[in-house]
């Protein structure tokens, strides 16, 4: 499937949100129903998307990033999401030395990484859980319901103040493929947990869920952020040369 063309048609598009089926790792995302729903695609030289960080966590807090990711290819440095405070202080979750990884912006540390490449092209559900027991750091890397990696690595510590889709900061580590059903938490999310939203068993407000984004709706240049908290994603910087476009979550497009 060619990707759609740019332009006002696209970024009016509105898309009645369908109920929830269960899914897997190679399957469409949970959303994405027999009337079919949407997905953000990317480019993987200029789209990008930014969002409010109103009650994000902070850099050495329990957390959880969770998403939905279907990529081209996993080469390169890419960004699914990073969290930043600046460049000296941060977290990216995103494609790095060949496979799914979460990595530090400041010092470059490893704090998981799936020891073999998921599949590029079918989708993906991806979490990544940090938890702060006894006052040590647990990194959790879930793929498909699954923990992939775990380590005892310190993040950064950060208030973020910027918060990217797609890429690090608007210039590099772009993203190349489609991303679903973004959620950001205030809470380390256990691996129940983890599996109930890989399986679409999530309600769009949920205690300690600070942003949540199905990208089935674009309305003018933003995706609203359904938890409540008023994140919403600004696509592009609002310039429609560098915006990501909704495509059909659950038939694969010309990556």
């Amino acid at each position: 499937m060619s990707r759609p063309a740019r332009g006002a048609a696209s970024l009016a598009l509105v898309v009645a949100l369908s109920p929830a089926c269960s899914g897997s790792g190679t399957s469409p995302p949970p959303d994405a129903g027999p009337t079919g729903n949407f997905a953000l695609h990317f480019n993987g030289t200029t789209d990008y998307a930014t969002t409010g960080t109103a009650g994000f966590p902070s850099g050495q807090v329990p957390q959880t990033i969770s998403l939905w990711v279907r990529y081209a290819a996993a080469d390169s440095t890419q960004t699914f999401v990073s969290l930043r405070e600046d460049f000296a202080s941060g977290i990216q979750v995103g494609i790095r030395d060949g496979t799914i990884a979460v990595w530090t912006v400041f010092g470059d540390v490893k704090l998981a990484e799936a020891p073999t490449p998921p599949l590029a092209g079918v989708w993906h559900h991806v979490a990544y859980v940090l938890d702060v027991p006894d006052g040590g750091y647990s990194n959790t890397l879930y793929i498909d319901g699954a923990v992939s990696a775990t380590t005892t690595a310190t993040p950064n510590q950060r208030t973020p103040v910027m918060s990217w889709i797609g890429s690090l900061d608007g210039t590099q580590d772009f993203f190349a493929g489609d991303l679903d059903e973004i959620r950001v938490w205030h809470l380390a999310r256990t691996g129940e947990e983890v599996l109930e939203e890989m399986r679409g068993q999530v309600a769009s407000k949920e205690p300690g869920l600070v942003a949540y984004f199905d990208c089935n709706v674009i309305q003018g240049t933003r995706v609203p952020d359904d938890s409540g908290n008023g994140n919403d994603a600004t696509l592009g910087g609002g310039d429609p040369r560098y915006m990501p476009t909704l495509v059909p979550s659950d038939v694969p497009p010309a990556l």
